[in-house]
């Protein structure tokens, strides 16, 4: 039985584009590890080669990937608990 969705998509939306900004600004995986800490992520694997971050309240993860030769973002990803179903 699938659960009953109690996140405004609206607020979502506003949260994944924060996030996007977030990890766009740049800087080391610390800096944007205090900048997600900051918008209430908390880490499920806080390693920079493969760091996945979760938000229950907004129900989003986000997964980075850091270059570590070059201490930047390789790649990141941010989604919905939804969109991740199955995946976990």
């Amino acid at each position: 039985m699938k659960r009953q969705v109690l996140v405004d998509r609206d607020e979502q939306e506003v949260m994944k584009g924060r996030v996007r900004e977030a990890i766009a600004g740049g800087g080391t995986y610390d800096e944007i590890r205090q900048r997600l800490e900051g918008l209430g992520f908390r880490a499920k694997e806080d390693n920079p080669a493969l760091a996945l971050w979760e938000n229950p309240e907004h129900e989003l993860f986000v997964m980075i990937h850091m270059d570590a030769g070059a201490g930047k973002v390789r790649e990141y990803d941010v989604r919905t608990f939804e969109e991740t179903e199955g995946y976990e």
